[in-house]
């Protein structure tokens, strides 16, 4: 007999049913939803056709296959057509003990898909990502509903509790792929490195499992019948990107928050403001000013953008550069955050479009390390020193720059050095490309003489921090070729010869 206090009634209803149709002693669950139409879910040890619904006055109750609502739960194999009730509120009356097997599984696979597709989407910026359990429940939602509309009956006008993917974020927590911050939960670099590669579609990877001869079924009696759970007016769920964050210096930013240049300002500074734009041909970049006070912007372009595909055409087989402008504003937004939590100076990430791929940060008030070498500032060679003694500090951070220009290197009245543009750094490759580039590139716009001394300069800062074998690895030919474009070859056997000298002596 069948014990419970919840719809008596309606359960003796369900057991003379069950005994009826003789499968009562095969019961190994059975679970209570207080729909419009209530409903009881029992889970049978063997049910030939896999789902089977009796229908009562005001009652229906849907008997199913155990071990199809447990291969739902933990393969999708039925489209989630029976696990998602798992995320409805319900009422176990029988078999409490794998309900809650079923349950916490179904909530911690979820959590777990959609860290991956987090990661995915978002690459190395998923690291400042902050999400409420209630993102997880709402996004998971989201999703079956857009899947199946009908199934949108089933989650209107219900308090949804998120409690059980407060549980099952902990459980990520554990594995080392969630930490836990400012009341939610982020991504950690090892969910990134081992997620990054997975298709933003991942999560699709199921529905190759689904059968769908048992599916159509399902359908007719379970989704289609939902129709019997519709309003004639069904609110708007609620949207899951208000309760996922960026953290910004700013504090935390919904993520569902998309400006542009125009809303930003005024949003920000509450009137009107002048927008500039600087950088040469292949840039997108923006100065925003308002009154005495400038932001900086900049626009992440399609993998059309010229510069990057040239750039991955002609370093190929060396150098692997990000051409994806999601991964480029993704690392721009890590390596910011990065470096300056190892004590390095770099503007202050404001707010973030992703939508529209639009990062906003503080300006950077200063004159480049390529700036004073070509106004011949008397204290070039300090600043030049200064550079290397940075380049090798992020180094042994771990950090490579993989764009390393002069130009990135900003120092402002107070002799602070800033690093900027890092839309191409990671924590792979060789950092003598690093080293090579920087001292390199600058051949194209100074004399000979000039620009080797101020490789000379780079290189010995570099020496008093980091590794001399990196300095010798930066002469390598094939790296050195790269530069065969954009400097002249005589000037880059001077830079060549002096940087040689210099380990020389």
């Amino acid at each position: 007999m069948l014990l419970c206090m919840v719809g008596v009634g309606m359960l003796s209803s369900v057991e003379r049913l069950l005994a009826e149709k003789g499968v009562e002693a095969g019961v190994e669950a059975v679970v209570y939803f207080p729909f419009r139409r209530p409903e009881y879910v029992v889970l049978l040890s063997r049910l030939r056709q896999g789902v089977k619904v009796l229908r009562e006055p005001g009652l229906n109750v849907y008997l199913v296959d155990k071990s199809d609502f447990v291969d739902d739960v933990y393969n999708s194999s039925y489209a989630e057509v029976f696990a998602h009730r798992l995320l409805l509120p319900h009422t176990v009356v029988k078999g409490e003990e794998l309900m809650q097997t079923l349950e916490k599984t179904y909530r911690r696979e979820t959590v777990r898909q959609l860290l991956k597709d987090l990661v995915a989407a978002h690459k190395y910026a998923a690291v400042n990502l902050v999400a409420e359990p209630r993102y997880f429940l709402l996004e998971k939602v989201r999703r079956i509903v857009e899947a199946f509309p009908l199934l949108r009956s089933d989650f209107s006008n219900i308090l949804l509790d998120e409690r059980g993917f407060e549980e099952a974020a902990s459980e990520l927590v554990s594995e080392g792929l969630l930490n836990r911050v400012d009341g939610g939960y982020s991504p950690t670099l090892e969910a990134v490195k081992r997620f990054e590669k997975l298709s933003v579609l991942s999560g699709l990877e199921p529905l190759r499992h689904i059968n769908l001869i048992k599916l159509s079924k399902l359908f007719s009696l379970l989704v289609f019948e939902a129709t019997t759970n519709l309003s004639s007016q069904s609110p708007p769920l609620p949207d899951p990107e208000q309760h996922i964050h960026l953290r910004t210096s700013r504090g935390l930013q919904p993520l569902s928050k998309q400006l542009d240049i125009m809303e930003f300002v005024h949003e920000y500074f509450g009137k009107e403001g002048h927008v500039k734009r600087v950088g040469g041909l292949f840039n997108s970049t923006y100065v925003i000013e308002v009154g005495s006070e400038k932001l900086f912007a900049k626009r992440y372009m399609s993998w059309t953008d010229v510069k990057w595909v040239a750039a991955r055409i002609w370093t190929a087989w060396i150098k692997n550069f990000s051409i994806n402008p999601s991964t480029r504003l993704a690392k721009e937004i890590y390596f910011l955050d990065f470096l300056r939590g190892h004590g390095f100076h770099t503007p202050e990430i404001i707010h973030v479009n992703w939508r529209d791929k639009i990062l906003y940060t503080t300006y950077v008030e200063g004159e480049t390390l390529l700036d004073a070498w070509l106004s011949k500032k008397p204290d070039r060679a300090v600043f030049a020193d200064k550079v290397g003694q940075v380049l090798a500090s992020v180094h042994r951070v771990g950090g490579r720059l993989g764009d390393c220009k002069p130009e990135s290197f900003i120092k402002t009245s107070d002799g602070k050095i800033f690093i900027t543009d890092v839309e191409q750094a990671s924590f792979d490759g060789d950092p003598a490309w690093d080293l090579m580039e920087l001292i390199f590139y600058p051949g194209h716009y100074l004399e000979a003489d000039e620009a080797a001394s101020l490789a000379e300069h780079v290189v010995k800062g570099y020496a008093t921090v980091g590794d001399t074998g990196v300095i010798a690895r930066c002469l390598k030919t094939s790296y050195v070729r790269t530069m065969s474009l954009w400097t002249p070859p005589w000037v880059v056997m001077e830079i060549s010869d002096r940087v040689k000298r210099f380990l020389k002596a």
